[in-house]
């Protein structure tokens, strides 16, 4: 039976509705919809929810004789089916275009990667080895079928637990589990498939298309990867001509994607086996929230610092709170009691607020209840460019950008039409999650490439890492920065003095911060960079730090601003808008 078509106004319509960047379910082109992942009774068996698309996929063993080129690997064999359940276009016992491509798709992303160990699969060379089969049922068809099987096949690998054996001479003894423990797969990494649609020659661009979108599309383009960046699978279909630039705006997208569903399916595998060894439901018991989803512009309600004359006489300004990761389309603020207000309609926050006292002490300095990331201009060709410059790091620089925001020089005195800074402050951010956020602040959240990057981090690692390691890692990354932005001037921000190392003694973490940064600020020199001291701000003045010893108070922040500034100014050599003096300089 053939599928529905769609009429030639239902196509006009969704065309129409992506030129002005929407979509038939609210979602933002980059967004995928809600994830759900849920496990059965027996180990092996995964069914995920994309959507409404629903895929069940059940991992089986048996032993069988290998292959003579190979005879010391096992088997990993992927079967789909897709059965009129799930669409009436699927017909009984006849593979469709559609399930071939598919099934391919699966198989060169799960075993050509060689994600799990053949070679443990091997019971006697040459004679005996363990078949792994992945059985992928798609019971209902709601777009992007690939997508969802992959996240299903792979999370029932996982899962799975072959019969440990025991060999005695030419005889095989499998044992049941109430004889010995199941033994896991030997999975190296998680290859997950990203679904990108083209629309109108590629003008277009859409993350995890629905069926309807599927169905006006020009063609598409799958990218399997794992969350080391390492690509597994790559294919391109349809009628349309792809330039570089937008295969690796793709791929920089499928980075930030699959990163994080990889982190999904840990999460639903760490919460079943936590189930298991617990005696609580397990088997088709909700392993992660139906909630759980990977977005761009979802959030949940959320506890600020305000008062009732805030709440009635704001500023502009102040009341332009979009979320982090919204950058085309801001979010009302509603307030929905005293002291309480919702931005967007859903997700999780990412405040991470881990001392009340510290927090509530740094919100009462800054006088700011929120972020607030600035939107995008689009440059005409009769505008000058604009210099973008992109500042980059942990706690340190989120607090600095609210006391800029409490200053009201969030831009640093710049005219906007010349310099826009883009603020990117994590709080507890490490440096192993910097080339990650990069790629995400340009695939997701659309910033333009930068004409300065400045990073301020480092210092959420001294007390855990080894010092040469640490540096060692630090230049790899920063020459992998140079040459992600190769025209970009790169600011590297010395690791500030603090009072207080968690986890070592005064001494030794500034023994380690002042070798880090000459070693680091030295090789930053060497590759054309530019190093940022901050001789001013010493771990000996109590008056610039609030009680913790780490996060710096309103005087401290004003120091550290004044440094980012001078560096700007001599990097730039653009003139301020106007000074502004510090409230401190006032009062002496």
């Amino acid at each position: 039976m053939r599928d529905t078509p769609l009429s030639a106004c239902e196509r006009l319509f969704i065309i129409k509705a992506l030129s002005d960047k929407k979509r038939l379910d609210g979602r933002q082109p980059y967004d995928y919809r809600k994830i759900k992942i849920t496990f059965g009774a027996d180990r092996g068996c995964c069914k995920v929810n994309l959507g409404q698309t629903v895929v069940l996929a059940q991992v089986s063993c048996e032993i069988v004789s290998p292959r003579a080129v190979r005879p010391s690997d096992g088997i990993l064999f992927v079967n789909v089916e897709l059965s009129p359940m799930a669409s009436p276009a699927f017909e009984v016992g006849r593979m469709s275009e559609l399930g071939v491509e598919i099934n391919r798709l699966l198989e060169r992303c799960l075993r050509e990667s060689r994600c799990v160990d053949t070679e443990s699969l091997c019971i006697i060379s040459g004679e005996k080895v363990w078949q792994i089969r992945v059985d992928v049922n798609v019971m209902n068809h709601d777009g992007n079928i690939v997508d969802c099987s992959s996240i299903a096949a792979i999370s029932a690998l996982a899962h799975f637990r072959r019969p440990d054996v025991t060999v005695d001479g030419n005889e095989v003894i499998v044992h049941p589990s109430d004889e010995k423990d199941p033994i896991p797969l030997s999975v190296h990494h998680m290859p997950i498939c990203v679904t990108f649609s083209f629309y109108q020659q590629g003008k277009f661009l859409l993350v995890d298309p629905t069926d309807k979108e599927e169905k006006v599309m020009d063609g598409k383009m799958v990218i399997g990867m794992n969350k080391h960046r390492e690509i597994c699978t790559l294919q391109v279909s349809g009628e349309m001509l792809l330039m570089k630039d937008q295969v690796l705006r793709c791929s920089n997208i499928a980075v930030v994607k699959v990163t994080e569903i990889t982190e999904l399916i840990q999460r639903a595998l760490e919460h079943d086996r936590e189930a298991r060894l617990k005696g609580e439901k397990f088997g088709f018991a909700e392993s992660e929230s139906p909630t759980e989803s990977i977005l761009t512009n979802h959030r949940e309600p959320e506890e600020i610092q305000t008062t009732e004359a805030q709440i009635n006489g704001e500023s502009d300004d102040e009341m332009d709170m979009n979320g982090d990761l919204n950058k085309e389309e801001k979010s009302q603020v509603k307030i929905l009691g005293p002291g309480v207000g919702m931005i967007g309609e859903g997700g999780a926050s990412t405040w991470d607020i881990e001392d009340e006292d510290m927090i509530e002490e740094l919100q009462k300095e800054a006088k700011v209840t929120g972020t607030n990331q600035k939107d995008i201009s689009h440059i005409t060709d009769d505008q000058p460019a604009v210099t973008n410059v992109w500042i980059v790091g942990s706690s340190i620089v989120y607090w600095a950008e609210a006391r800029a925001r409490a200053r009201r020089i969030h831009n640093l005195t710049y005219n906007e039409r010349e310099v826009d800074i883009y603020w990117d402050g994590v709080r507890g951010m490490k440096w192993d999650r910097l080339m990650f956020n990069l790629q995400r602040d340009l695939a997701v959240f659309d910033f333009p490439d930068p004409s300065v990057l400045m990073i301020h981090l480092g210092s959420n690692d001294v007390a855990s890492w080894d010092t040469n390691e640490l540096i060692n890692r630090m230049k790899t990354d920063l020459k992998k920065t140079t040459e992600m932005f190769p025209t970009t001037k790169l600011i590297y921000s010395e690791i500030l003095a603090r009072r207080e190392w968690r986890g070592m003694s005064l001494e030794c973490g500034e023994a380690k911060r002042q070798q880090i940064n000459h070693e680091v600020g030295q090789y930053v020199t060497e590759i054309g960079g530019v190093v940022m001291p901050h001789d001013n701000i010493i771990h000996q003045n109590v008056s610039l730090y609030i009680k913790d010893g780490v996060h710096m108070n309103d005087f401290g922040n004003d120091i550290l601003l004044d440094d980012i500034m001078n560096c700007l100014f001599a990097v730039l050599e653009k003139p301020f808008k106007q000074r502004i003096r510090r409230k401190s300089d006032e009062v002496r």
